[in-house]
């Protein structure tokens, strides 16, 4: 997401910055942000390999031995593979995101200047 914060001017970085993170959170909790939504991701995310990450996880569910602490790490080693594609996710939806980001930084800034001038 660093080529993202290259294309705001520097006052606008931290707004960004900020809402990619609601974003992110919005998208994690079954909202959509930007047009985009968790079933996007998911798609994306068995996408990522042609679908052989769907594959590992079904068999890993189906034979996981929960007493053992090998699935633990294996779980954790999905999770982070997970983090990765969902910052990939967002780096293949950055033109989306920074136009919606520019649009609603607009009218922000339109209100704030409503808003300062009393009207």
């Amino acid at each position: 997401m660093k080529n993202i914060f290259n294309q705001v001017s520097p006052q606008e970085a931290d707004a960004l910055e900020k809402f990619l993170a609601i974003g992110k959170h919005r998208i994690l909790h079954n909202r959509e942000f930007c047009g985009l939504s968790v079933s996007d991701f998911v798609t994306f995310y068995f996408e990522v390999h042609d679908g052989k990450l769907a594959n590992a996880m079904v068999k890993f569910l189906i034979t996981a031995d929960c007493s053992s602490s090998n699935t633990l790490l294996t779980l954790m080693g999905f999770k982070e593979f997970a983090k990765d594609v969902f910052e990939e996710f967002f780096n293949e939806n950055e033109a989306t995101i920074l136009n919606i980001f520019r649009i609603e930084y607009k009218e922000q800034k339109e209100e704030v200047e409503i808003a300062l001038a009393g009207l």
